[in-house]
């Protein structure tokens, strides 16, 4: 049962109080391993990329393993919380802030895996400087900042509301004045009055709108670094949907797990019910099934082709191999093992709940590690020719750098989580006073409506059961027509002539539409009637371009009368202006130095829409703040 709502903010705001012993033992040993992982890059900056596993074949390992799996679970904010607000869910109140915090806090860590993977972080600024276009390397950058800002800017919206009660319990506590300033200075102002309210919800609705598609293209493009290029096992358009769901499936295990462990580190039992926890199983499990039928699709289709790439690709992934055992392992433990603990309402507990979440958590890591590490492994040409056995074991640098990132990621939620309330304060609230309202019974239809309706649906289907008879006694046999297509001359003049018979006799005064069928649509050449012998004719269009034979298809469609009409002929004449195929220097395509002006523009309109939206919010931001100077 939810607390009462008088005992909201008094709990969150205890969840603040200075660790105990336990508490600041975490804290330091997250910031050994940190430690330990900025020594290792640093020791990585000064001998160069040489010192991790990564080689010619294999150039991407663990960093680009962890760049995808962060960037997934960060759409734990995006699923949680903004999907859930669109569509008004109310449960979503007290786990809103936490999923909001694991997409601002993935997507830190996950960026930093790039330049990282980079050896030189001086040229993450090459990229910006002398980006294309035309690489999905920009695109990635792009939507990783837009999606980045977005996040940040939802989290801040969202908590806008907490942080004048934050700082008037600061300033009652005796906590420090500077954090008291941090408050006041994120408050903006804000008062629980309408037109606080109004603004705050205008742009908090504005970012839960636009946050959803920016999330899901922020994978897709992730998946488009892989599957846009040519290798076995990547080149597929089943990766765009195929990341996103996966994306999902991680970010929404990622947040039960998280749940799990700040209900039992702050002792949050009545906020965060097992009823929370089994709403999020059940999606989970639908999206544990589809992304097993995604991955069945993939392989399948893989193997199916039977190319030789492919083939050696699924032998050393799938195979007798180390690689083999591990995929199998994967396919059991982090895909059929947790699907098989939530199926079953009845033994769904919490324990199988968090069980199956962790696992998904480390099945999903593995998985990523091996979509990259395989294919990069089995190149086009086989090694094999060249004596050469590609191999990849992350090195005790790539090792202690992943495991830093891991450290980085639970120590900014952790300093988080002591500044600021895990749970939103003020939706809480709102939750709880919902929870203990009394809902208003529904009133019964009475008998007298209900029989009137029931009548009115049988009259209602009677009627739509005579309607077909009605229209097979309208309708009249029609006569069997004919039409003719032919290029005749006439006073010099090359004619199209259509002739059109009814039962063996020409029809008078029929209307005949002609036209050519061009390569981007049809061309009409215009319409005549008949005369007494069923002849309709328009001027035959001899100097239009038409392919490289130049042989273009006419057709002729009569319109009217009703007892002829739809009848048609399609017929091919050679004559007209024969076009040699043109090939370009560089093809039309994104990825060439003359991409489609179309798909630019439109790449370059939703990022205009995305930031205009985000401009929005901050407008709103503002003018709460001028209310407040105002007041």
């Amino acid at each position: 049962m939810t607390a009462m709502p008088l005992q909201v903010e008094p709990d969150l705001l205890a969840t603040l109080e200075p660790l105990g012993r336990p508490g600041r033992r975490w804290i330091a040993l997250l910031l050994a391993v940190c430690a330990a992982a900025l020594i290792a890059w640093v020791y990585q900056l000064r001998f160069g990329l040489e010192v991790t596993a990564m080689r010619n074949y294999v150039s991407w390992g663990v960093y680009m393993t962890n760049f995808v799996f962060f960037i997934g679970i960060s759409h734990a904010g995006t699923l949680i919380s903004a999907i859930l607000r669109v569509t008004d869910a109310g449960w979503r109140r007290p786990i809103t802030r936490m999923a909001e915090a694991i997409t601002v806090f993935a997507l830190l860590v996950g960026a930093s895996m790039v330049m990282i993977d980079m050896g030189r972080p001086d040229r993450l600024f090459n990229v910006i400087i002398h980006g294309r276009m035309q690489s999905p390397i920009l695109w990635d950058l792009v939507s990783v900042t837009t999606y980045l800002t977005g996040s940040f800017l939802y989290l801040y919206v969202a908590m806008i509301p907490d942080m004048p009660i934050l700082a008037k319990a600061a300033r009652a506590r005796g906590r420090s004045p500077r954090l008291v300033r941090l408050y006041e200075i994120l408050s903006l102002g804000y008062r629980e009055s309408p037109e606080h309210r109004r603004r705050l919800g205008r742009a908090l609705g504005a970012m839960a709108v636009i946050i959803i598609p920016v999330a899901i293209s922020v994978h897709t493009v992730v998946s488009w670094v892989f599957g846009m290029t040519l290798r076995p096992g990547w080149h597929s358009t089943i990766f765009g949907p195929y990341f996103v769901i996966g994306a999902i499936f991680s970010g929404t295990a990622a947040i039960i797990t998280a749940m799990a462990l700040f209900r039992r580190g702050y002792h949050l039992e009545a906020y965060l019910l097992p009823d929370h926890f089994r709403k999020l199983a059940k999606l989970l499990l639908a999206l544990s099934l589809l992304y097993g039928y995604f991955t069945l699709s993939e392989y399948l289709t893989t193997w199916y082709g039977g190319m030789e790439t492919d083939r050696r690709l699924l032998e050393l992934l799938a195979g007798q191999t180390g690689f083999g055992a591990s995929f199998w392992l994967w396919a059991l433990f982090g895909l059929g093992v947790p699907i098989a603990l939530l199926l079953f309402p009845g033994r769904r507990s919490l324990t199988s709940i968090v069980t199956a979440s962790v696992l998904i958590n480390i099945g999903m890591w593995w998985k990523r590690y091996l979509i990259v590490v395989p294919t990069l492994e089995t190149p086009f040409i086989s090694p094999g020719a060249a004596d050469i056995t590609p191999s990849y074991f992350p090195s005790l640098v790539e090792i202690t750098i992943t495991a830093g990132a891991f450290a980085a990621f639970l120590l900014l939620f952790t300093l988080f989580s002591r500044i600021f309330p895990i749970l939103s304060i003020w939706e809480t609230e709102e939750d709880a006073l919902e929870a203990h309202a009394t809902a208003a019974p529904t009133a019964p239809v009475p008998e007298s409506r209900i029989l009137p309706a029931s009548l009115a649906v049988i009259v209602a289907i009677g009627l739509g059961a005579l309607l077909p008879l009605a229209s097979a006694r309208a309708q009249t046999s029609k006569p069997a027509v004919t039409v003719g297509l032919k290029r005749t001359m006439e006073d010099k003049q090359e004619m199209l002539v259509a002739t059109v018979m009814a039962d063996g006799k020409p029809v008078t005064g029929a209307t005949v539409l002609f036209s050519v069928q061009r390569s981007f649509g049809t061309l009409m050449l215009g319409e005549d009637q008949t005369l007494d012998d069923g002849t309709a004719a328009v001027a035959f269009p001899a100097g239009m371009p038409s392919g490289v034979k130049g042989d273009p298809m006419f057709r002729a469609v009569v319109r009217a009368p009703d007892a002829v009409a739809g009848t048609e002929v399609t017929m091919t004449f050679p004559g007209a202006m024969a076009v040699r195929p043109w090939t370009a220097e560089a093809p039309a395509a994104l990825w060439s130095s003359r991409p489609p002006l179309a798909i630019v523009a439109t790449i370059v309109t939703l990022l205009l829409i995305v930031w205009s939206t985000y401009g929005f919010v901050v407008a709103q931001l503002v003018e709460l703040s001028h209310l407040t100077r105002k007041g």
